[in-house]
């Protein structure tokens, strides 16, 4: 008896997958493994970093008669900037280890401005003298 055929969508994916991956890869492996094919395939290789180059330079040549920067001359310029900032930070830093015992001893000592509580005068549990009205006037 025959086996009954899967139903299932996925184990038929699954199957024709594997058996075009079994096809291709019985024909491809002897053209892959050829010294022809090597061959070919560092030329296609070495062309293309030969196209690559020679775009780079064009492009910067462009650039150039544009009168505007390529990405070289931004990345240097960026360098020397960061340079600059660096020694900025260096003398901040120098000019602050100089100045700040000065600036410590020049500053006045702290005002004391808290002022002592006010005394007491009032005693607890003295009665306060009763509020005696005004006659009104006629």
């Amino acid at each position: 008896m025959a086996a009954e055929p899967s139903l299932d969508p996925f184990a038929l994916v699954r199957d024709l997958v594997a058996k075009l991956e079994k096809g291709i890869n019985e024909t491809a492996n002897p053209v892959l493994k050829s010294s022809e094919f090597s061959r070919a395939a560092n030329q296609v290789i070495s062309g293309a970093a030969i196209v690559k180059k020679l775009a780079q330079n064009l492009t910067q040549r462009y650039f150039e008669a544009l009168n505007v920067p390529s990405r070289s001359d931004i990345v240097a310029l960026a360098d020397r900037l960061q340079a600059l900032e660096d020694r900025m930070i260096g003398i901040q830093s120098t000019l602050d280890q100089i100045v700040a015992p000065a600036r410590r001893a020049a500053l006045p000592p702290p005002r004391r401005t808290r002022q002592p509580p006010a005394p007491i005068t009032e005693v607890v549990g003295t009665p306060k003298p009763a509020r005696t009205r005004k006659p009104r006037a006629p």
